[in-house]
C-alpha cells in the first residue's frame, strides 16, 4: 500500500518559541530531536516541560467545573449516607464495563451493594433500555447512574421519570440537539459546559464524579486506588492521550505495574504481558480484546464480576472463559474479514467510492465494529458494517482523519432509526428498506469531503535525523514521552540515503532484519521491518534508501542496544 510521508513543520510564529525552549534548556544536554518532539506536542517552555515529563495527579482539573458535578455529587452523598438502593448501568465495551466496575467498588467502600446492569448487545443493543429501567423499578431503585451511555436516551429517561426513577448520566459521546431530561448529565461535550478538557472517556467522566464526591467527604485517597480502571478504559476507547488523559493513563499504568488488582494481574499474565512492560499498545491489542470478547459474543456482566473479584481461583476460571470467548471472536472475525477483503478487492470498491458500506444478515453483531476498523486500516476510507438483528440493520462506522463520521450520520438522520458516537467511530440502526438510500446519501457526503489524497495512508514524521545522532541517551529520553497513544503518538523519525549494510534476513511473518549505515560514519544500527511483504524481494545489501522508523531500545544481559523499527521504506526499484 502506498503511503505518504509528511514531515511535521513548526507552525508559523512558533519558531521563536522553539528557540526560547532551547535557550532555557541549554544546560540540560537535551538533544535537538527531543526538543523538536516537545514542540510538536505543544511544549514551549520549561514549566510545560516539567508537566509533560512528570504528569501529576495534582494537575488534574477541578471536578466541580464539570457541569452538573455539584448536584450529582450531592445526590450520591445522600444515597451513600442513607444507604439507598442504586443501579449502575454501563455499555458492554471496555469503557462501560470498567466504568461500572470502578463505580461499584467505589460505592462498596461506603457499605452499599449496587445493582449492576449491562445491556445485552443482541437483544437490547447499545445504551439504556426500558428493560433495565423496569428491573430497577421492580427492585424499588430510585436512582440509576449510567456510564459511557445515556446522552441520546431521551425517551428512556422520560419513561424512567414516569416511574419515579432519576438518572445521573456520565457520558462522553457527542450530545444530540435534544438531550435527556435527567437529574444530572456529566459530559464535557455539552455546549454550555466550561470544563476545559473535552476528551475523557466514559470511565474518565465517572472518575471525575468520584473525585467530586471524595473531595466533599474528605476521602481524597480513594480515587487514586481506582485510577487503574481509567487507564484501561482510556487506552481501550482510543481517546487522545493528551492533557488530563495523559495524567490519568500514566498514573493508572504505574498502579497496574506496581500493585495490580488481582483481576488485572491475571489478565496481564494470560496476555503474556510483564507488568513492568505494560503500555497503551498492549492494553489495546491484548487486554481490551479479552475484556470485550464477553460483550461481543455473550454476557458482559461477567466482565464486571471478573474485574471486581478478589477470589484467585474464581478469577482463573473467569479469565479462562474470557480467553475462550476471545478465540471464538477471532475465528468469527477472521471469516468475515477475509470475506469482506475479497469482496472489496473483487468489486474494486475503494476505487469506485470514497467509503465502504457492507451489509449481511448473518454476520455476528459483536464483530461488525472490528471488521469496520479493519476495512479502514486496509483501504483508508470511512467504513460501515451492518448486520440484521430483529428485522433491523445494526452496525458500526469507523472513519479516517478529515472525515467526521458522527456529523455525516447526523446529515443522514432522516434515514436512520438511531445513531450515536463521535468523530472516528459511531453506531447506527437503519430499517432494511432504507439501506440503499442511506448508502447513496453517505457516499455522496464522502465524495464531497474526501479526495484521492485523503485515501492514501499518511505517516507523520516528527524529525529528520542522521543515524550517527541516534544513541542510547536519545532512546532513553524517548521513554519520558510515554504513554503513547492518539494525540501523543510514538515518535517517527526520517533518515535519508542510508545504506543496507547486510543481507536482509527473512524472519517469520513477513519480517526482515538487517543492518543500516550511512556514508562518512562508522555508526551502524540494526533495523527490523514488520509487514515487509511488498519489499522483501527488492531489498538488497548495498542498496541506498530512505526510511521512516521508530527508535527502540533492547536490553540483553544488561547490555543495551538500538533497534530501528521500520514503518516504511523508499528506494529506486530495479528490474
Amino acid at each position: 500500500m502506498k503511503k505518504n510521508w509528511k514531515l511535521k513543520q513548526i507552525n508559523p510564529g512558533e519558531e521563536n518559541s522553539e528557540k526560547k525552549l532551547k535557550d532555557e534548556l541549554v544546560n540540560t544536554n537535551l538533544p535537538d530531536a527531543a526538543i523538536r518532539l516537545l514542540t510538536n506536542r505543544g511544549v514551549f517552555n520549561y514549566a510545560q516541560l516539567i508537566k509533560f515529563f512528570k504528569p501529576s495527579l495534582e494537575n488534574l482539573l477541578d471536578p466541580f467545573i464539570l457541569k452538573d458535578s455539584i448536584i450529582a455529587s450531592n445526590k450520591l452523598i445522600e444515597v451513600i449516607q442513607s444507604k439507598e438502593k442504586i443501579m449502575i448501568l454501563g455499555d458492554y465495551d471496555v469503557d462501560g464495563t470498567c466504568g461500572v466496575s470502578m463505580f461499584y467498588l467505589f460505592l462498596k467502600e461506603f457499605g452499599l451493594e449496587p445493582k449492576i446492569y449491562i445491556p445485552d448487545r443482541i437483544t437490547e443493543g447499545y445504551g439504556i433500555s426500558n428493560k433495565a429501567i423496569n428491573e430497577a423499578h421492580e427492585e424499588g431503585i430510585k436512582l440509576i447512574v449510567s456510564i459511557d451511555c445515556g446522552i441520546t436516551a431521551v425517551e428512556q429517561i422520560k419513561y424512567a421519570k414516569e416511574l419515579g426513577i432519576e438518572f445521573i448520566i456520565c457520558d462522553h459521546h457527542q450530545p444530540p440537539e435534544i438531550i435527556p431530561d435527567a437529574f444530572a448529565i456529566l459530559n464535557p461535550l455539552q455546549k454550555d459546559d466550561k470544563y476545559e478538557y473535552k476528551f475523557l472517556c466514559g470511565t474518565g467522566v465517572a472518575f471525575k464524579l468520584i473525585q467530586a464526591i471524595c473531595f466533599k467527604l474528605g476521602k481524597t485517597e480513594i480515587p487514586e486506588r481506582l485510577i487503574d480502571f481509567v487507564a484501561i478504559a482510556s487506552a481501550s476507547d482510543i481517546v487522545p492521550i493528551t492533557g488530563e488523559n495523559r495524567i490519568l493513563v500514566r498514573e493508572g499504568l504505574e498502579l497496574l505495574k506496581k500493585n495490580p488488582r488481582p483481576s488485572f494481574k491475571i489478565l496481564m499474565e494470560k496476555s503474556k504481558i510483564k507488568p513492568e512492560t505494560l503500555s497503551v499498545n498492549n492494553i489495546v491489542f491484548s487486554i481490551a480484546p479479552r475484556i470485550n470478547a464477553a460483550g461481543r459474543l455473550g454476557d458482559a456482566k461477567k466482565v464486571v464480576d471478573l474485574l471486581t473479584s478478589l477470589d484467585i481461583d474464581e478469577l482463573e476460571n473467569m479469565v479462562t472463559a474470557l480467553n475462550k470467548d476471545n478465540e471464538s471472536r477471532k475465528e468469527l472475525d477472521k471469516v468475515v474479514t477475509d470475506f469482506v477483503y475479497e469482496y472489496c478487492d473483487e468489486n474494486n470498491l475503494k476505487e469506485k467510492f470514497n467509503s465502504i458500506i457492507l451489509h449481511n444478515d448473518n454476520w455476528h453483531p459483536g464483530i461488525v465494529g472490528i471488521v469496520a476498523a479493519r476495512l479502514v486500516e486496509r483501504y483508508h476510507v470511512p467504513s460501515i458494517v451492518l448486520t440484521t438483528v430483529n428485522g433491523v440493520a445494526k452496525g458500526s462506522a469507523r472513519s479516517i482523519n478529515g472525515f467526521n463520521v458522527y456529523e455525516a450520520l447526523k446529515r443522514c438522520e432522516n434515514l436512520l432509526v438511531k445513531y450515536g458516537g463521535h468523530y472516528y467511530a459511531a453506531g447506527l440502526e437503519i430499517e432494511l428498506e432504507n439501506i440503499k438510500k442511506f448508502k447513496d446519501a453517505f457516499n455522496e457526503l464522502t465524495s464531497e469531503q474526501i479526495s484521492e489524497e485523503n485515501k492514501i495512508h499518511e505517516i507523520e514524521i516528527d524529525y529528520a535525523i542522521n543515524l550517527k545522532d541516534i544513541n542510547i541517551y536519545l532512546a532513553s529520553m524517548l521513554k519520558h514521552f510515554e504513554p503513547f497513544g492518539p494525540g501523543n503518538p510514538v515518535p517517527i523519525f526520517l533518515s535519508k540515503n542510508v545504506i543496507i549494510d547486510s543481507i536482509p534476513l527473512k524472519l517469520k511473518q513477513d519480517t526482515l532484519k538487517f543492518i543500516l549505515s550511512e556514508e562518512n560514519s562508522d555508526v551502524k544500527h540494526e533495523a527490523i521491518f514488520f509487514n515487509s511483504k511488498n519489499h522483501a524481494d527488492n531489498l538488497r545489501q548495498g542498496m541506498t534508501c530512505d526510511i521512516c522508523y521508530e527508535i527502540t531500545m533492547n536490553e540483553w544481559k544488561k547490555q543495551k542496544s538500538i533497534q530501528l523499527k521500520i514503518k516504511d521504506i523508499k528506494y529506486e526499484r530495479t528490474q
